[in-house]
């Protein structure tokens, strides 16, 4: 399992200019790795997806979910499961790799002030225990989902 939630997974400079405008919504978006698509977008599709680079679309308002700079659009319902960073249902998840919601965060501090559930998940990837470039379908660390 790999750290990636960790303060030293720190984005190089290259990353940091790939970014792409996505077709629908025109906001610009981040690379997204292929080993993530893959996990979430559904058969028979994953089977043909070129080997563009891809970004993912974390826009709530917009259809799509993966996008590359030639074409190739990958929307909601063609992927395995709801998107939580495109929902804003209350019972969402936001954490793919421990199964978490936001409503049971929202829960948690509620009633005692804080997360447990974020506390947890702090140290699961402490432990590198989390693997959020392939669980959750953006590819990063879900830590910045969690209700503040």
């Amino acid at each position: 399992m790999s750290n990636c939630c960790s303060t030293t997974n720190v984005e190089t400079q290259k990353e940091k200019r790939q970014i792409a405008e996505c077709p629908r919504c025109r906001n610009r978006m981040k690379p997204v790795e292929r080993v993530t698509l893959m996990h979430h977008v559904a058969a028979p599709i994953n089977q043909t997806i070129p080997a563009d680079p891809f970004f993912f679309c974390s826009d709530v308002a917009c259809p799509v979910v993966y996008f590359s700079n030639e074409g190739f659009v990958i929307q909601a319902a063609e992927v395995r499961e709801k998107i939580g960073q495109k929902s804003t249902e209350e019972n969402r998840l936001i954490c793919y790799c421990f199964g978490i919601t936001n409503k049971r965060v929202m829960e948690e501090i509620e009633q005692t002030g804080q997360s447990a559930s974020k506390a947890f998940v702090i140290e699961q990837t402490t432990l590198k225990s989390c693997a959020c470039n392939i669980r959750n379908p953006s590819g990063k660390c879900c830590l910045k989902e969690f209700p503040k």
